[in-house]
């Protein structure tokens, strides 16, 4: 079938604007429906674990699990229609009074696959990393981190230092510079060097990686490494085609 693709969102409002900035200025003729599930990912652990505990043994059909929780008729037949490819897009949420990191880690490791099971994206500490930004190329990224205490107000944080709060004005050269400054971050947490995958890396890389490496930092210091991992959803749809695009146009890309 044709690319027909399914974004399962946590929000109704950033993650919405984002993915559909990505899709309409980079993916213009790629089909596309955003689904809100509106709470945390600590949330669908529990009704994963709590109702669908062996979900990673292959049985279970995200969508029909949140078409089953869905009381919106709409949204609800949303979920029922046929996809090439599902994504799902959430915050790390580290503040949660009732955190479910084992059972997320177990998500990342099942849902790893977009045409099959579908690809679980966590956003650190939330979806605003995407524009944690005074400037594009942003040397200061590379280490940037933010504490357990300062993720309650993450949001105000970013509004106050970001030169790109205004998603009107992203262009393909915003969305694609931004890929890979998070690439080469994601590269960083878990390689410990500041430097830019290539298709075969990337195609084997494990976000379960990142999680455990995240999940590690919070422990022994507290902080989160600022991480937005929902704009590989650009690579994934084609990647062949994205690291042939960076290569030969990262004259024009703000990665310098």
């Amino acid at each position: 079938m044709a690319k027909k693709i399914l974004l399962i969102v946590e929000g109704d409002n950033d993650e919405v604007k984002f993915l559909r900035g990505i899709f309409n200025k980079c993916m213009k003729k790629t089909e596309y429906k955003i689904y809100s599930y509106r709470t945390t990912i600590h949330v669908l652990a529990q009704e994963l674990y709590g109702h669908y505990n062996d979900f990673d043994k292959g049985d279970v059909d995200i969508k029909l699990v949140l078409a089953s929780l869905e009381e919106d008729t709409i949204k609800r037949k949303l979920l029922h229609d046929a996809y090439s490819d599902v994504f799902l897009v959430f915050d790390f949420e580290p503040q949660h009074d009732h955190p479910h990191f084992d059972t997320v880690k177990r998500m990342i490791n099942y849902f790893n696959d977009s045409t099959n099971q579908g690809k679980l994206f966590i956003n650190y500490p939330m979806i605003q990393s995407y524009k944690h930004f005074d400037r594009l190329p942003c040397h200061n990224f590379e280490n940037l981190e933010v504490s357990i205490t300062e993720v309650k107000r993450y949001k105000e944080l970013v509004g106050n230092v970001s030169g790109f709060t205004d998603l009107n004005k992203y262009d393909y050269v915003t969305f694609y510079s931004i890929a890979v400054h998070q690439l080469k971050k994601a590269y960083k947490i878990v390689y410990g060097t500041y430097e830019l995958f290539d298709e075969n890396k990337y195609l084997n890389f494990d976000l379960c990686e990142v999680f455990e490496c995240e999940i590690n930092l919070l422990t022994s210091r507290q902080v989160i490494s600022v991480l937005n991992t929902c704009i590989f959803a650009l690579i994934d749809f084609a990647p062949k085609r994205f690291f042939i695009f960076i290569e030969k146009h990262k004259d024009d890309l703000l990665i310098n």
